[in-house]
């Protein structure tokens, strides 16, 4: 996993996942409070972001989560953090790609006019 400038490319492959919140995650990356990586497999891109020692997926999309797991693992663990914090409004898609691991739901966020969002912690 390395991390990568923001392009007009990576922003339109990581808009699913972005959603509503395109513009704020770009400022995010743009200011350096959220980072741009991109996996091995060169196929998913990934937004991190530090807070204390959680590492939260801000958004992934692209293909190849199952088997990049073990990446974004080596890379919490090399820098420090004890957990990944996942947001997702898909939990089904998000438990398939980390197949095998145990994340634990901690929080189900309602939404009034979209889908819920969930928030689910692995610990590493």
């Amino acid at each position: 996993m390395r991390e990568i400038k923001l392009t007009k490319y990576a922003m339109r492959v990581l808009k699913p996942a972005l959603l509503s919140a395109s513009g704020a995650i770009k400022r995010e990356i743009e200011r350096g409070i959220s980072q741009l990586f991109i996996a091995d497999n060169n196929k998913l891109y990934i937004v991190l972001r530090p807070e204390n020692k959680t590492l939260v997926v801000v958004a992934a999309a692209g293909s190849g989560l199952y088997q990049s797991q073990s990446e974004i693992i080596t890379y919490a663990r090399n820098n420090g953090f004890y957990q990944i914090r996942f947001h997702t409004k898909v939990p089904e898609r998000l438990k398939k790609g980390l197949t095998g691991l145990q994340p634990e739901l901690i929080e189900i966020r309602k939404k009034l006019f979209n889908k819920d969002e969930y928030v689910f912690i692995l610990r590493v």
